[in-house]
């Protein structure tokens, strides 16, 4: 396996946590915010702990990961599994890669939406770019 670094971020958010989950999980604001990384972007499988879920660009290509760990309103925990070369399974040299989501409560009014992931080298200065762009599309999501 590629060594893997792991990277962070995140925003603090005036909107309660159950909004902010809604923006981040259901298919049309989760297809919004994550245009950022690619214009097409979505899902298909369902968002339960144990399954299988396959994050897609509009070509097929994208990535299968295991939904490891569910907490509703609280925490999201991915593990990548494989690559998908138009909609085909491919091996990847960052399987079992993590991709986390916190929520967690700031004060009455605020939660921070924090977002830890594992990343190869190569790609650390593209999510350093993109993932605070969707961070922003999430506060602006939730808090309109």
């Amino acid at each position: 396996m590629e060594k893997l670094k792991t990277i962070s971020f995140s925003v603090s958010i005036n909107a309660p946590r159950e909004r902010i989950w809604e923006v981040l999980w259901q298919p049309k604001t989760y297809e919004k915010w994550t245009s950022v990384f690619m214009e097409g972007s979505h899902y298909k499988g369902d968002l339960k702990q144990g399954h299988t879920i396959d994050f897609l660009a509009k070509n097929g290509d994208g990535m299968r990961s295991l939904v490891e760990k569910l907490i509703v309103n609280e925490q999201m925990v991915f593990s990548h599994q494989k690559e998908l070369k138009e909609g085909v399974e491919t091996a990847t040299t960052w399987q079992g890669a993590k991709e986390i989501y916190f929520l967690k409560k700031e004060s009455d009014t605020s939660i921070e939406l924090q977002v830890i992931m594992d990343i190869t080298p190569e790609m650390e200065e593209y999510f350093n770019d993109a993932f605070p762009k969707a961070l922003g599309r999430i506060k602006q999501y939730s808090e309109s």
